[in-house]
């Protein structure tokens, strides 16, 4: 690169895979006045989503699982808007924010705002997915997700809020039992530990605090479109976190789908109807409209399609894509790479290298593959009990995969002052009493 040269590196996305490519990018040009780094991500914050489900249960204070993005930009810009638009022939990204009160619509494209277009000469796409409700509306408008640290908060107040009017209503006892049923729709790692963090909060808070609810009266119910629990860790794992949540009171329902939705029940797809007023969905995601109407290679999900340099197929050495958007093969096995937050952070190292590689203008024979076998995947499956594989040999389950799930990710919290609080939080629910205030 020649020292007149500018540089432009546009980052989308706030998540694990984008914060790791900007962050690698200004260690290697924090002194390089000619590279412009930009960010832009719809929230300020960089969300620990892997403890969503604690922030459910009360284990774990809200502010202590998000950090600002801006104590990364060190030498960055950042934007918090929403990218309305990609146009990759021109290179050139329009970006949308409000001015003022935000309107109630989540639709870039129906907001209406401050329009911004910025040029690029490197772009990282990093925008993550969003939740997949197969086109049924209904199920859409009538279900909690847990994706958000907003839908966290809506769902741990409700599911308060529930228990508050079950414990009313004494004489109707069939609307009794359907506030007390909770279903939880996914049988992969989020509704394992989402269904194992209400069933927890749920038991002990009527133990403690509802006299007048019967515990037998409560119904916590996990709905698995296959017959296996965690089939991305192992089939023997997957029987052990059934058995084990099937003797703390949670009930199954294997080989079903959930065909349908209303605010007091659930249709299963053999026409079963399941009274209930709270039905959380975890069954599956999805990229946003912006990634499906790219102009590129798209997989049979949506997501956009890399060559093993995390190249951007017909845009190569200027577009990359990573993290739960991206389509990676995965050379050993012929299939895309799992959305997790272990292969985002690696994919971020190998974005990083090959935009340095470029920008330094070093040859094609130095750009670096992505190739990673996974270390390990863990699952916390309530309190103090876990299971975990390591390098695809290595079991383990019960409280030593649960303390390993804990702190592998308190050492991948981003800040030291956010292990701190974190470790407190632990320290605090392990003492005291859950907490039932309801903070609308």
């Amino acid at each position: 690169m020649k020292n007149t040269d500018h540089i432009h590196i546009v980052i989308l996305g706030g998540g694990f895979s984008g914060v790791g490519v900007l962050k690698n990018l200004q260690n290697e040009f924090d002194h390089n006045n000619n590279v412009e780094i930009t960010m832009i991500s719809k929230n300020n914050f960089l969300l620990f989503t892997p403890m969503l489900p604690e922030i459910v249960s009360g284990s774990i204070e809200t502010r202590h699982i998000v950090t600002p993005l801006r104590s990364f930009c060190n030498k960055a810009t950042f934007y918090e808007a929403e990218v309305k638009s990609i146009d990759l022939d021109n290179k050139q990204i329009a970006m949308i924010h409000t001015i003022g009160r935000e309107p109630q619509t989540s639709n870039a494209e129906e907001k209406e705002g401050h329009v911004h277009k910025l040029r690029y000469d490197y772009l990282v796409i990093a925008l993550g997915s969003e939740n997949n409700f197969f086109g049924n509306s209904n199920i859409q408008e009538n279900t909690f997700t847990l994706k958000t640290i907003t839908d966290a908060i809506l769902l741990r107040n409700h599911l308060i809020k529930v228990l508050e009017q079950a414990s009313i209503e004494q004489d109707d006892k069939e609307l009794r039992k359907s506030l007390l049923t909770f279903v939880v729709v996914g049988g992969g790692f989020s509704g394992v530990e989402t269904v194992g963090a209400v069933n927890d909060f749920i038991r002990e808070s009527v133990k403690l605090y509802y006299p007048n609810i019967y515990m037998s009266d409560v119904k916590v119910v996990l709905v698995s479109a296959t017959n296996n629990l965690l089939e991305q860790i192992d089939e023997d794992l997957g029987r052990y976190a059934l058995e084990k949540l099937k003797v703390n009171g949670v009930e199954f329902i294997m080989d079903t789908l959930v065909k349908d939705v209303a605010e007091d029940k659930a249709i299963l797809n053999d026409d079963t109807v399941m009274p209930c007023y709270t039905l959380i969905w975890t069954a599956g995601v999805t990229p946003n409209k912006l990634i499906t109407d790219l102009n590129c290679k798209h997989d049979e999900n949506h997501r956009i399609i890399t060559n093993n340099h995390l190249e951007v197929n017909n845009y190569e050495n200027s577009v990359y894509s990573l993290g739960d958007c991206a389509s990676i093969t995965n050379p050993h096995t012929g299939k895309p790479y799992p959305p997790t937050a272990q292969h985002a952070i690696k994919q971020s190292e190998v974005v990083s290298k090959n935009i340095i590689s470029l920008i330094k203008g070093k040859p094609e024979k130095d750009k670096q593959i992505f190739d990673y076998k996974s270390k390990g995947m863990m699952a916390q499956i309530g309190k103090r009990t876990g299971v975990a594989i390591f390098f695809s040999k290595i079991k383990l389950h019960g409280f030593l995969a649960w303390w390993l799930w804990r702190m592998y990710y308190l050492i991948n919290l981003p800040t030291t002052k956010k292990k701190i609080k974190v470790i407190g939080d632990w320290t605090f629910d392990f003492i005291f009493k859950p907490d039932v205030s309801q903070i609308q």
